[in-house]
Protein backbone atom coordinates (compact mmCIF):
# COMPACT_ATOMS: atom_id res chain seq x y z
CA UNK A 1 0.00 0.00 0.00
CA UNK A 2 1.17 3.80 -0.70
CA UNK A 3 2.37 5.96 2.02
CA UNK A 4 0.63 9.12 1.83
CA UNK A 5 1.68 12.68 3.38
CA UNK A 6 -1.11 12.24 5.21
CA UNK A 7 -1.90 15.97 5.60
CA UNK A 8 -5.60 15.73 5.27
CA UNK A 9 -6.97 14.32 8.00
CA UNK A 10 -9.98 11.40 7.33
CA UNK A 11 -10.92 11.02 11.08
CA UNK A 12 -14.94 11.66 10.10
CA UNK A 13 -14.76 9.76 7.56
CA UNK A 14 -13.29 6.65 9.24
CA UNK A 15 -15.40 7.10 12.40
CA UNK A 16 -18.65 6.97 10.08
CA UNK A 17 -17.14 4.38 8.89
CA UNK A 18 -16.33 1.78 11.72
CA UNK A 19 -20.29 2.83 13.26
CA UNK A 20 -21.63 2.29 10.27
CA UNK A 21 -20.35 -1.36 10.61
CA UNK A 22 -17.86 -0.82 7.40
CA UNK A 23 -20.92 -0.97 4.91
CA UNK A 24 -19.01 1.51 2.46
CA UNK A 25 -15.61 1.16 0.70
CA UNK A 26 -12.53 2.82 2.00
CA UNK A 27 -10.11 4.31 -0.02
CA UNK A 28 -6.22 3.78 -0.50
CA UNK A 29 -5.70 6.74 1.29
CA UNK A 30 -8.36 6.61 3.95
CA UNK A 31 -7.66 2.74 4.51
CA UNK A 32 -3.75 4.16 4.90
CA UNK A 33 -4.84 6.90 7.52
CA UNK A 34 -6.84 4.18 8.94
CA UNK A 35 -3.39 1.20 9.57
CA UNK A 36 -1.42 4.13 10.93
CA UNK A 37 -4.31 4.98 13.44
CA UNK A 38 -4.15 1.13 14.89
CA UNK A 39 -0.78 1.32 14.55
CA UNK A 40 -0.36 4.46 17.07
CA UNK A 41 -2.63 3.09 19.39
CA UNK A 42 -0.64 -0.43 19.10
CA UNK A 43 2.37 0.90 19.84
CA UNK A 44 1.19 3.09 22.92
CA UNK A 45 -0.19 0.15 24.70
CA UNK A 46 2.92 -1.49 24.03
CA UNK A 47 5.81 1.21 24.13
CA UNK A 48 3.90 4.88 25.28
CA UNK A 49 2.85 7.83 24.15
CA UNK A 50 6.11 9.65 23.24
CA UNK A 51 7.14 6.49 21.62
CA UNK A 52 4.18 6.36 19.69
CA UNK A 53 4.43 9.82 17.99
CA UNK A 54 8.11 9.09 17.49
CA UNK A 55 8.01 6.13 15.71
CA UNK A 56 5.41 7.76 13.14
CA UNK A 57 7.68 10.37 12.95
CA UNK A 58 10.41 8.20 11.08
CA UNK A 59 10.59 6.64 7.51
CA UNK A 60 8.45 5.16 5.80
CA UNK A 61 5.61 7.60 7.15
CA UNK A 62 7.60 10.90 7.98
CA UNK A 63 5.12 12.86 9.56
CA UNK A 64 5.57 15.89 10.95
CA UNK A 65 5.14 16.12 14.77
CA UNK A 66 2.37 18.33 15.25
CA UNK A 67 0.29 16.07 12.49
CA UNK A 68 1.37 13.35 14.58
CA UNK A 69 -0.30 14.35 17.42
CA UNK A 70 -2.93 15.06 16.49
CA UNK A 71 -3.17 11.87 14.52
CA UNK A 72 -2.30 10.37 18.16
CA UNK A 73 -5.54 12.11 19.60
CA UNK A 74 -7.38 10.46 16.24
CA UNK A 75 -6.93 7.11 17.34
CA UNK A 76 -7.73 7.42 21.01
CA UNK A 77 -10.78 8.84 20.16
CA UNK A 78 -11.50 6.18 16.96
CA UNK A 79 -10.85 3.18 19.26
CA UNK A 80 -12.05 4.29 22.70
CA UNK A 81 -15.10 6.38 22.12
CA UNK A 82 -18.45 6.00 23.09
CA UNK A 83 -21.01 8.15 21.46
CA UNK A 84 -18.19 10.81 21.08
CA UNK A 85 -17.40 11.69 24.18
CA UNK A 86 -13.85 12.55 24.51
CA UNK A 87 -13.71 11.92 28.17
CA UNK A 88 -15.32 8.55 27.98
CA UNK A 89 -12.57 7.37 25.07
CA UNK A 90 -10.11 8.73 27.59
CA UNK A 91 -11.45 6.30 30.88
CA UNK A 92 -11.90 3.44 28.65
CA UNK A 93 -8.84 3.64 27.43
CA UNK A 94 -6.83 3.92 31.07
CA UNK A 95 -9.60 1.37 32.15
CA UNK A 96 -8.03 -1.01 30.05
CA UNK A 97 -4.59 -0.11 30.61
CA UNK A 98 -4.86 -0.89 34.50
CA UNK A 99 -6.60 -3.64 33.98
CA UNK A 100 -3.81 -5.21 31.34
CA UNK A 101 -1.16 -3.96 33.93
CA UNK A 102 -3.19 -5.81 37.32
CA UNK A 103 -3.53 -9.02 35.06
CA UNK A 104 0.63 -9.02 34.57
CA UNK A 105 0.75 -8.12 38.56
CA UNK A 106 -1.36 -11.12 38.95
CA UNK A 107 0.12 -13.54 37.14
CA UNK A 108 3.50 -12.56 38.50
CA UNK A 109 3.14 -11.72 42.26
CA UNK A 110 5.51 -13.37 44.31
CA UNK A 111 3.45 -12.47 48.05
CA UNK A 112 1.09 -10.10 49.32
CA UNK A 113 2.63 -6.96 48.57
CA UNK A 114 2.10 -7.53 44.44
CA UNK A 115 -1.30 -8.71 45.99
CA UNK A 116 -1.61 -4.85 47.24
CA UNK A 117 -0.13 -3.02 44.13
CA UNK A 118 -2.99 -5.63 41.79
CA UNK A 119 -5.72 -4.52 44.47
CA UNK A 120 -4.83 -1.03 44.12
CA UNK A 121 -4.49 -0.92 40.37
CA UNK A 122 -8.57 -2.65 39.96
CA UNK A 123 -9.73 -0.41 42.44
CA UNK A 124 -8.27 2.70 40.21
CA UNK A 125 -9.49 0.72 37.14
CA UNK A 126 -13.04 0.72 38.61
CA UNK A 127 -13.18 4.32 39.29
CA UNK A 128 -12.27 5.47 36.39
CA UNK A 129 -14.43 3.54 34.64
CA UNK A 130 -17.42 4.95 37.30
CA UNK A 131 -17.65 1.59 38.85
CA UNK A 132 -18.03 2.29 41.62
CA UNK A 133 -21.11 4.65 41.50
CA UNK A 134 -24.25 3.62 42.37
CA UNK A 135 -26.26 2.48 39.82
CA UNK A 136 -29.20 4.64 38.63
CA UNK A 137 -32.77 3.67 40.17
CA UNK A 138 -34.49 1.43 38.25
CA UNK A 139 -38.29 2.43 36.92
CA UNK A 140 -40.42 -0.32 38.00
CA UNK A 141 -41.67 -2.20 35.52
CA UNK A 142 -45.23 -1.86 36.32
CA UNK A 143 -45.02 1.32 34.87
CA UNK A 144 -44.14 0.19 31.87
CA UNK A 145 -47.31 -2.00 31.54
CA UNK A 146 -50.46 -0.70 30.35
CA UNK A 147 -52.61 -0.60 33.37
CA UNK A 148 -55.92 -3.24 34.19
CA UNK A 149 -58.69 -1.69 34.71
CA UNK A 150 -62.06 -3.46 36.15
CA UNK A 151 -65.45 -1.61 35.71
CA UNK A 152 -68.34 -2.66 37.57
CA UNK A 153 -71.85 -0.89 38.67
CA UNK A 154 -71.84 -2.31 41.79
CA UNK A 155 -71.02 -0.16 44.75
CA UNK A 156 -70.01 -3.00 46.81
CA UNK A 157 -67.14 -4.45 44.60
CA UNK A 158 -65.56 -1.27 46.28
CA UNK A 159 -66.53 -1.33 49.39
CA UNK A 160 -69.07 1.20 49.76
CA UNK A 161 -72.59 1.23 50.94
CA UNK A 162 -75.25 0.33 49.03
CA UNK A 163 -77.39 3.03 47.00
CA UNK A 164 -81.56 3.19 47.90
CA UNK A 165 -82.81 2.90 44.66
CA UNK A 166 -86.41 3.96 45.01
CA UNK A 167 -84.54 7.12 46.91
CA UNK A 168 -82.63 7.93 44.39
CA UNK A 169 -85.81 7.01 41.89
CA UNK A 170 -87.72 9.82 43.62
CA UNK A 171 -84.83 12.39 43.99
CA UNK A 172 -84.49 11.83 39.90
CA UNK A 173 -87.77 12.37 39.35
CA UNK A 174 -87.86 15.89 41.41
CA UNK A 175 -85.10 17.12 39.04
CA UNK A 176 -86.16 20.20 36.79
CA UNK A 177 -84.65 18.80 33.82
CA UNK A 178 -85.63 16.83 30.28
CA UNK A 179 -87.03 13.04 31.02
CA UNK A 180 -84.30 12.22 28.50
CA UNK A 181 -81.51 13.18 30.41
CA UNK A 182 -83.86 11.50 33.65
CA UNK A 183 -84.15 8.83 31.12
CA UNK A 184 -80.70 8.55 30.96
CA UNK A 185 -79.73 9.84 35.04
CA UNK A 186 -81.95 6.19 36.05
CA UNK A 187 -80.17 4.06 33.53
CA UNK A 188 -76.82 5.46 34.96
CA UNK A 189 -77.88 4.60 38.57
CA UNK A 190 -79.05 1.23 37.66
CA UNK A 191 -82.97 2.46 38.81
CA UNK A 192 -83.96 1.11 35.53
CA UNK A 193 -82.17 -1.59 33.12
CA UNK A 194 -79.86 0.38 30.62
CA UNK A 195 -80.61 0.70 27.24
CA UNK A 196 -77.16 0.48 25.02
CA UNK A 197 -79.08 1.04 21.71
CA UNK A 198 -80.10 4.21 23.60
CA UNK A 199 -76.62 5.00 25.43
CA UNK A 200 -75.25 4.97 21.86
CA UNK A 201 -77.21 6.99 19.71
CA UNK A 202 -77.06 9.88 22.32
CA UNK A 203 -72.95 9.22 22.14
CA UNK A 204 -73.16 9.03 18.51
CA UNK A 205 -75.39 12.84 18.40
CA UNK A 206 -73.18 14.48 20.61
CA UNK A 207 -70.19 13.29 18.83
CA UNK A 208 -71.57 14.35 15.76
CA UNK A 209 -72.36 17.79 17.22
CA UNK A 210 -68.87 18.19 18.79
CA UNK A 211 -67.85 17.94 15.49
Amino acid sequence: MAIYDFKKSHFDTLQDYIQSGAKKDLTEEELSYLDVLYLLNSLRRKYGKENAIAFIQRPPYDIPYQQARVMYEESINLFYSDDNIDKQAYRNMLFEELMAAAKVIMATSEGSKDLEVYGDLVAKAYKIKGLDQPEPPRVPEALYKKPLKVYSLNPGHIKLPKVDRNALAERIDNMEVEEKEKSRLRQEGMVTDIDFIELYDDQEEKTQFEA
